[in-house]
């Protein structure tokens, strides 16, 4: 089913009562309000076949509602409505939308429609994920609750991070989401790693410095992982070239061993358990897609992704420190194929049913291409 694409929409879900979700929301509020223009939005789905979409208990919503959806600006009730919480945290304006399930996706539309695309929207909802794909979908749930009610049971697969609230915080700050040019981010507590001690042989020169919109690309993939990752490192021999990024620079342990070495030298300094890996000639991230191979990753050595029969990305993965024993046998036995470490870990492979969006320039006519395009490649879950 074809869905909306916001990026500028944060959707905050909850498994249950009492998660903190709302004062979540808020608290992305008061960060933002006097930098940008602050929409909050609450959605209430309405089922016929559910007495109550808030548990049961007769609180009005479905008597007093006529029509396939309602849109309403709030302006005032009681203190401890969520919409108003939202009002007065600081939103600059605050929506209610009441949709009967049936027309989620004409109510959710015409939100889209009404919000449009420059506004900073923080939005509390379960069922708009089943319509609508934002920026950034959190799930809430209460440490000691293990209850997940069915509207978040049909999204929580889509979840990008699921947060835990112990009553008088959250397992993660509020301070780690953040919105800038349009799009919503989070810091993960993992480490990215950018190989860039390859020869660029085809190409003739230092691909890492080819300018991509105005920027060496080294740069513009840095960009993109700086407000996703709480670490940072570049793979590289020539440590000074990349002084101009502040970034941590880590040269190979023994020189021309390949990549596989680079990922070695690079895990045996990482300060986090969890490593996203990807090349200075790979411009674009698709960040859904690296974060579903993070939270895939829980239970494996690696998480490698696939895009055809037997067509392998390793250089585009996560890695656990787990694989820093089995390189260094493959390295001390003068094997350098990252191949090779295929079958030493426990490795999840992770087909993508569009591998479209995953480009590598290695050829002037790739970079030609690549800087002539339209637009960039839209953003694709693996779900």
């Amino acid at each position: 089913m074809h869905m909306f694409k916001s990026s500028n929409i944060l959707c905050i879900g909850s498994a249950g009562r009492n998660s903190g979700k709302t004062e979540f929301a808020c608290e992305l509020i008061r960060k933002y309000r006097r930098q940008e223009t602050v929409i909050g939005i609450k959605i209430t789905t309405i089922d016929e076949d559910r007495p109550c979409p808030r548990g049961g208990d007769s609180c009005g919503v479905c008597k007093s509602f006529t029509g396939k959806y309602s849109i309403d600006e709030e302006r005032d009730g009681p203190a401890g409505k969520d919409t108003v919480r939202m009002m007065n945290a600081g939103a600059d304006k605050v929506y209610w939308l009441r949709v009967r399930k049936k027309h989620l996706r004409e109510g959710v539309f015409a939100l889209c429609q009404l919000l449009g695309s420059s506004a900073c929207v923080i939005c509390e909802s379960n069922s708009s994920r089943q319509v609508l794909e934002p920026g950034f979908f959190l799930v809430m749930r209460e440490l000691k609750s293990r209850v997940i009610k069915k509207t978040c049971r049909d999204v929580i697969k889509y979840a990008d991070k699921v947060v835990t609230f112990h009553g008088s915080g959250w397992d993660i700050s509020p301070d780690d989401v953040n919105y800038a040019d349009g799009k919503w981010s989070y810091q993960e507590s993992a480490t990215a790693v950018v190989l860039a001690g390859g020869n660029s042989r085809r190409m003739g020169r230092d691909k890492s410095l080819l300018s991509i919109d105005g920027k060496p690309m080294i740069e513009h993939i840095m960009d993109q992982l700086r407000p996703n990752f709480k670490h940072l490192i570049i793979s590289a021999n020539d440590i000074e070239k990349y002084d101009f990024l502040n970034i941590p620079v880590v040269s190979d342990q023994l020189k021309g061993k390949g990549p596989l070495m680079g990922i070695l030298s690079s895990l045996e300094k990482s300060r986090t358990d969890f490593n996203f890996v990807t090349t200075c000639d790979a411009p674009d991230i698709n960040f859904p897609i690296v974060r579903g191979m993070l939270k895939t990753a829980e239970d494996y050595d690696a998480v490698i992704p696939m895009t055809g029969d037997d067509l392998y990305e390793p250089l585009f993965a996560v890695y656990r420190k787990s694989v820093i024993d089995p390189c260094r046998e493959l390295i001390a036995a003068g094997e350098t194929k990252i191949s090779k470490l295929f079958d030493r870990i426990k490795i999840k492979y992770l087909p993508l049913d569009q591998p479209h969006w995953y480009k590598n320039i290695n050829t002037w006519e790739d970079y030609d291409e690549y800087t002539h395009r339209d637009s960039l490649p839209e953003e694709v879950f693996p779900y």
